[in-house]
């Protein structure tokens, strides 16, 4: 089964120490002189967790909770595409623009309804690559925002010819969900998903 990408988706603290008040310095027993500080006896230390860490998925499988891709299967949608899909990587007719920038594109779906398709995709960033990414997304009419630690290209869409797309750009990745259809169910859950993949890509070390 070879399509065309386009045809699918016309059819992303330190705790602080309260109440406590500083004693007076003691003396020397008479010479009025301060008496020396005490040998502390241990430090305190803070430590601050690593940032999470960008890992490239090598298998649709580790890219959504296996939550998700049980509901998935009981609402029919069987994973086509993807290094362990179906079809493998031979879905679309050629690779998608995620899977030109060196990533993966998974494809969920019941072959007989069009509509219920979602396509899933991560890739890796690099300084060469980024900014002819984000200016596709701009050409075709996504809009910007900006979240912690990156920003999104998102277009909500309708249930007749625009599909719901959520793209993440961050230093090291991009994160994408592309609904076959749009309205805000949807796009609500393209979100849900590109915050699912998130979470299962990027891991404290």
């Amino acid at each position: 089964m070879r399509i065309g990408y386009g045809v699918v988706i016309a059819a992303i603290g330190i705790a602080l120490l309260a109440g406590c008040t500083p004693e007076a310095p003691e003396n020397d027993g008479g010479t009025g002189q301060p008496a020396a500080d005490p040998t502390p006896t241990g430090t305190a230390e803070t430590t601050t967790p690593d940032a999470p860490v960008f890992a490239m998925p090598e298998l649709c499988a580790d890219i959504l909770t296996a939550s998700t891709q049980s509901a998935f299967d009981a609402a029919g949608r069987d994973l086509l595409g993807g290094p362990d899909g179906r079809y493998g990587e031979d879905y679309f007719e050629d690779p998608t623009p995620e899977e030109r920038a060196g990533g993966i594109t998974c494809v969920w779906g019941d072959e007989d309804e069009t509509a219920t398709t979602v396509i899933v995709s991560v890739a890796p960033i690099t300084a060469s690559n980024r900014s002819g990414i984000v200016k596709a997304l701009i050409d075709n009419g996504l809009v910007e925002s900006q979240v912690e630690g990156g920003l999104t290209y998102a277009r909500i869409g309708d249930d007749v010819s625009a599909p719901a797309e959520l793209h993440v750009i961050r230093t090291e990745s991009w994160i994408s969900v592309v609904e076959a259809v749009g309205g805000e169910e949807r796009f609500q859950q393209a979100t849900e998903l590109v915050d699912e993949v998130t979470a299962q890509v990027y891991a404290e070390r």
